[in-house]
Order: C-alpha cells, then sequence, then structure tokens
C-alpha cells in the first residue's frame, strides 16, 4: 500500500492521469505558439486568434488555460523564469572571483537565450525600447527583472570591494551589462534577425575587457 492510499487518498485511474498529460501538453503547446509570435510580431501585434489558429486550437479553449491576453503574455515572459533565476543565484554564491562569477552569469543568460531563441528575442525587445518603466510591461515581468539586476549589482559590488571591477555605481554598470546581452542577442544570427554579429565568445571577452579592466 502507498502513503497516499494508507492516507485514504485515491490513485488517480490511468484515464485521468492520460487526461491530465493531455491537459499539459495543450498549455505547453500555446505556450510554445505564444512565445513564437510575441516574439515575431510583439504584443499589439499578436492576437489570442493568431495564437489559436497556429497551434490549431479554439480561441475558447486558450481561455480555459488564461483568463486574457495580459495572462498568456506574463506566462510566456515567465515560463524560463525560475530556471533562470535559480541558476544565477547559484553563479552569484559561487566562491570563485567576481569577475569570472559575473562572465559565467553572462554565458549562462546566453546560453538560455540559444536555447530558446523566440524567448530570447522576446526577452532583449523587452528591455532595449524605454526601458523597464513601459506601462505595457507586466509588473511580476519588472520585480523579476530587477531581481536579475540586482544579483548582477552584489557581484559587481563584490569585485568592486576587491579591486577586481571597474568602479561605478553597480545597480547601474548591472543594468548596463544587461542593455550589452539584449544587444548581443539582437545581433546573434542564432538568435537575433541579424544575419552576422559577433559570436558569443568574442562578447564574453568584450564584457570581461569592459567590466574588468585590467
Amino acid at each position: 500500500m502507498t502513503k497516499q492510499e494508507a492516507a485514504g487518498v485515491k490513485r488517480p485511474s490511468p484515464r485521468e492521469v492520460r487526461r491530465q498529460q493531455r491537459i499539459e501538453l495543450s498549455r505547453e503547446q500555446m505556450l510554445e505558439t505564444a512565445e513564437e509570435l510575441f516574439a515575431e510580431r510583439g504584443y499589439y501585434g499578436t492576437s489570442l486568434k493568431d495564437v489559436a489558429e497556429r497551434c490549431e486550437f479554439s480561441v475558447g479553449s486558450i481561455y480555459s488555460f488564461f483568463d486574457s491576453k495580459d495572462a498568456l503574455y506574463l506566462a510566456v515572459l515567465m515560463r524560463r523564469g525560475s530556471g533562470q533565476r535559480a541558476e544565477m543565484d547559484r553563479l552569484a554564491a559561487a566562491g570563485t572571483p567576481a569577475g569570472e562569477r559575473l562572465a559565467a552569469m553572462v554565458k549562462a543568460e546566453l546560453e538560455l537565450r540559444r536555447k530558446y531563441p523566440a524567448w530570447g528575442r522576446l526577452q532583449a525587445r523587452m528591455t532595449k525600447i524605454g526601458g523597464l518603466a513601459a506601462a505595457d510591461v507586466p509588473e511580476a515581468y519588472q520585480d523579476f527583472h530587477r531581481e536579475i539586476v540586482d544579483l548582477l549589482a552584489g557581484v559587481i559590488a563584490d569585485g568592486q570591494r576587491a579591486g577586481t571591477i571597474r568602479p561605478g555605481d553597480p545597480p547601474a554598470l548591472a543594468r548596463l551589462c544587461c542593455a550589452l546581452i539584449d544587444g548581443f542577442t539582437l545581433m546573434d544570427p542564432m538568435v537575433g534577425d541579424e544575419p552576422e554579429g559577433l559570436n558569443a565568445e568574442e562578447f564574453l571577452a568584450f564584457v570581461r575587457e569592459t567590466f574588468t579592466p585590467r
């Protein structure tokens, strides 16, 4: 007897398990499709009808998972966030010199955006014009982005105290670092729209030279 059964909790039937799996697959398909469309067309250029048509669902089926286009948009923006934040936390807390930690965090962000190119383009476009104060950027995403900036700023401050990272206001330098990542994302032929650009190793070398001058 399982612990669930001993506690009086019935195990779901195979049919119920299959139903839940279909529901989860449908939700993931909606998110994948919406991610592609928001990256291609932007928030205002994408409708729930567009999403429904591309993933071959009805608009009503989308509303069974998301209350509105805003809710779908936020889910797309945040769906990689927990893994991203956990990795950034881990790298920021590593016992290596600050310059190495900063480079590792930048590299991890680039790798995530290359793994999910539509999401990477969307992330880069969120901040390249107008900044995060724009009214159409969800507040939850603004908070999440500030957490990433704060982690970078903490590493930069550590390096400044050790004399290994250039002087300057840590939050401002962290925002500059994020802007560089966004710019590279839009130039990266594996993620962005431009046919050519710096390769990742050249970009990482540039970041190191910019923030840890000799």
